[in-house]
């Protein structure tokens, strides 16, 4: 699949048709993910998604800046309340980032699971079993709840 690209910094795909990939590519410090291209972000990951939710791996190696405090309410709600991401997994090769990831984790992201990686190949392996999981999970639910409406 074609890559969509916004602000010539962040960059979509979907991998396999079961894996989000968004890789961020910002070596300004000075520089953040504001309203405006988080508003884009999620408007992409719409159109991208096939209406099952999958997971999406965030590729935060080659980012030294941050986001603004707006952006981040808005992905965390916006993401949460769209129901296309099954699990969010980051890519970092600092501890800045790492922290980053963790604090907003804490702050704005509670409902959604979340892994950190150092590795693309951990990342999806991670990935596509929790899919599976996931997967099994929603059948069992749509299972349980046919066995009631007949009973």
């Amino acid at each position: 699949m074609e890559k969509k690209i916004i602000n010539k910094h962040v960059s979509f795909w979907v991998e396999d048709n079961s894996v989000l990939l968004c890789k961020i590519s910002n070596l300004n410090p000075d520089q953040k993910l504001d309203y405006k291209i988080a508003q884009e972000c999620l408007a992409v990951v719409s159109e991208l998604n096939t209406g099952v939710p999958m997971p999406i791996i965030i590729d935060l190696r080659d980012v030294k800046g941050t986001f603004s405090i707006a952006a981040g309410h808005l992905l965390s709600k916006k993401i949460e309340s769209m129901s296309l991401i099954s699990t969010e997994v980051y890519l970092v090769n600092s501890l800045s980032i790492n922290l980053l990831i963790k604090s907003y984790k804490r702050l704005y992201s509670k409902k959604l699971p979340h892994a950190i990686f150092k590795s693309m190949k951990l990342a999806k392996v991670y990935c596509l079993n929790y899919q599976s999981w996931f997967m099994r999970a929603i059948n069992f639910m749509c299972f349980d709840v046919i066995k009631s409406i007949i009973k």
